[in-house]
C-alpha cells in the first residue's frame, strides 16, 4: 500500500500563541533571544520525515544540515517558508501559500490559530481537533481540575492566591512551558511581588495554579496519540532529564522506575487522561508530565501538552535526547561542529552509532541550544567539542 508523503510545519512557541487575550501574567522578564531560538526548533522535526516527506520550515537551514539528516537516514526536502520572519509560519503560509503538495497529509507541530489556515493554503484537508479543545487540554487549569494527587489547586482571585499559597510552593502560569512561567514561593516578600504584579492591571482575569513545592526524584513524561476515531495508540514513558523546571533531555526510564509505575497502576491513570482529553475534542500527539518525589509520592499529572514535543521526538525514535546550552562564536557554528563530531568518529551517518545534531537554526551568537539525539551505546557528553568551538 502506498503511503502518502506528509508535510510537516509549526511554530514551537505553542503555549503563547493559545494564551487567551486579558490574562494575567506573572512576574517574567522577555528574552527576545530565546524567542529567536524557539522558532529554530522547528528543525527537530527533520528526524520523523522520510524520503519522500517535506518540512517547511521557519529559517532557511545551511545545506550541511539537509546533508547529515540525509547521511543519517532522515531524507526529506526542507523548504523555508516564504514571507515575513516576523511573523509564525502558519501565518506566513496562508499568506502566501506553496503549490505542490496535492495528496501529502498535513502534520503540525500544534494545533494553533493560524494551523487550518496554513493546510488549506497548502491545498491539503485535514480532520484538525477543534481550537477550543486544544486550548482546554493545554491548560494547567484543566489538568488541574482532575483532581488527581498533587495536582494542586485552580485560583482564580488574589483572595484565593493567598488562601491557597501554603508557603513554599509553586505558582504556574496555565500556559508556561518548560519552567517559564512559573513562580516559586518561599516568603511572604515573594508572594507580595507577585500580588503586587498580578494587581497592576486589574482589568486582567487571574488563572493560576498552586502547587506544593515537592522536592524532585524522577521526572518522566507519558507519550500517546489520540487517533481520528478518538482511541489511544500507547508509545511509552521517557524519563526527563530537567535542572530545576527546564528540560535538558530524555532518555529511557530505569527498570526500578518502571517496576515502580506497574506497581501504582500508572498507564491506567495516563491513559485515563487521555480519555478526558478525547473527550474534549482533542485528536493527535499527547504528552502528560509526570513525577516522584523524594519522599515517596507519585504525582502522576503535572501538565498534559497536547501537541508534538521533543520529548515525544525522543520517543518515537527510540533515542537518548540532550539538550545543552552552548557559546556561540560565528555563524559556521553548526558546520564546525559536525566537522569535529565526523573526525572524531562521533557522528551517526550512515547507520554507525554516535551523535546527531537535531537544529541549525536554534545554534544563533551569542548562546545557542544544541539539540541532539544520540543513537545505540554513543558516549552522550560533549564537552570535549563544544569547549574546542568555543574556543576554550
Amino acid at each position: 500500500m502506498t503511503v502518502a508523503p506528509v508535510v510537516r510545519f509549526g511554530s514551537c512557541d505553542a503555549e503563547h500563541r493559545w494564551r487567551p487575550t486579558g490574562l494575567a501574567r506573572l512576574p517574567t522578564l522577555r528574552d527576545p533571544h530565546a524567542e529567536r531560538l524557539l522558532r529554530g526548533m522547528d528543525e527537530l522535526q527533520a528526524v520523523l520525515c522520510r524520503p519522500d516527506d517535506v518540512l517547511l520550515t521557519h529559517h532557511r537551514p545551511p545545506a550541511a544540515f539537509g546533508e547529515v539528516m540525509r547521511a543519517a537516514g532522515f531524507g526529506a526536502r526542507h523548504l523555508p517558508v516564504p514571507g515575513d520572519p516576523a511573523l509564525p509560519v502558519e501565518e506566513r503560509l496562508a499568506a502566501v501559500g506553496l503549490p505542490g503538495f496535492t495528496g501529502a497529509r498535513p502534520e503540525p507541530y500544534a494545533v494553533l490559530p493560524g494551523t487550518a489556515a496554513a493546510v488549506r493554503s497548502l491545498g491539503l484537508d485535514a480532520a484538525l481537533p477543534d481550537l477550543n479543545a486544544v486550548r482546554l487540554v493545554n491548560s494547567k487549569t484543566w489538568s488541574t481540575r482532575l483532581g488527581l494527587p498533587g495536582s494542586g489547586r485552580v485560583v482564580t482571585s488574589l483572595r484565593e492566591l493567598r488562601e491557597a499559597a501554603v508557603l513554599p510552593c509553586v505558582v504556574k502560569d496555565p500556559y508556561g512551558v518548560s519552567g517559564q512561567g512559573n513562580v516559586i514561593l518561599d516568603s511572604p516578600a515573594r508572594l507580595a511581588l507577585v500580588e503586587r504584579s498580578l494587581s497592576r492591571r486589574p482589568e486582567d482575569m487571574i488563572e493560576l495554579v498552586v502547587q506544593p513545592l515537592f522536592e524532585r526524584s524522577d521526572d518522566f513524561a507519558a507519550h500517546l496519540t489520540i487517533d481520528p476515531e478518538g482511541e489511544l495508540v500507547w508509545h511509552g514513558v521517557r524519563q526527563i532529564l530537567n535542572v530545576g523546571h527546564s528540560y535538558r533531555g530524555s532518555s529511557s526510564p530505569t527498570p526500578q522506575l518502571m517496576q515502580r509505575l506497574d506497581r501504582a497502576e500508572y498507564r491506567a491513570c495516563v491513559e485515563a487522561v487521555a480519555r478526558a482529553a478525547a473527550a474534549e475534542g482533542y485528536r493527535g500527539p499527547l504528552s502528560v508530565d509526570s513525577m516522584t518525589t523524594a519522599s515517596g509520592e507519585l504525582i502522576p499529572v503535572l501538565e498534559v501538552n497536547a501537541r508534538l514535543s521533543p520529548g515525544m521526538i525522543a520517543q518515537q525514535l527510540g533515542v537518548r535526547l540532550r539538550l545543552a546550552f552552548v557559546r556561540i562564536g560565528g555563524d559556521d557554528y553548526f558546520e564546525r561542529l559536525i566537522h569535529l563530531l565526523d573526525d572524531a568518529g562521533r557522528l551517526a551517518s550512515g547507520g554507525r552509532d554516535g551523535i546527531l545534531p537535531l537544529a541549525a537554526s536554534t545554534l544563533v551568537p551569542p548562546r545557542g541550544w544544541l539539540f541532539y539525539a544520540v543513537f545505540g551505546e554513543a558516549d552522550a557528553e560533549l564537552g570535549d567539542i563544544t569547549e574546542r568551538l568555543s574556543g576554550h
